[in-house]
């Protein structure tokens, strides 16, 4: 039996947390709780552990790339993914330095978008 797998949205941008949620759950994934800032992402993460996390880059209170940090000193195993609206090879590189496990541009297709997730997913190893 599969073990079902939780994620963890955290986007300033309703329209975001609402479209990866509808990804998410589409590709398979049974729970996702959803976060507006970095702060809130850490203290949910705490209290429900999810196996994937997915984190805007650009929030208020506490941004993505310090709740990324957080997140993986709870548990570098995390399966992370960080998004944004803007790239720049520096802010890849650091994603990636913290512990970052994929990167979605969110001026991808939809299509894009949803197969970098799948992805992610897979990458759990929790899918037969």
């Amino acid at each position: 039996m599969n073990k079902e797998i939780t994620a963890l949205i955290a986007d300033d941008e309703a329209h975001m947390r609402t479209f990866m949620k509808l990804l998410l759950l589409d590709l398979g994934v049974s729970k996702v709780y959803l976060m507006q800032n970095g702060m809130d992402a850490v203290d949910a993460y705490k209290e429900y552990q999810p196996d994937l996390v997915l984190l805007d880059i650009n929030m208020n209170v506490m941004n993505g790339m310090d709740a990324l940090k957080r997140i993986k000193e709870i548990n570098p195993e995390t399966k992370v993914v960080m998004m944004t609206a803007v790239s720049t090879r520096d802010s890849v590189e650091e994603c990636s330095r913290s512990g970052a496990s994929f990167y979605v541009l969110k001026t991808q297709t939809p299509d894009e978008i949803r197969e970098r997730l799948k992805a992610a997913i897979d990458s759990i190893g929790l899918l037969a």
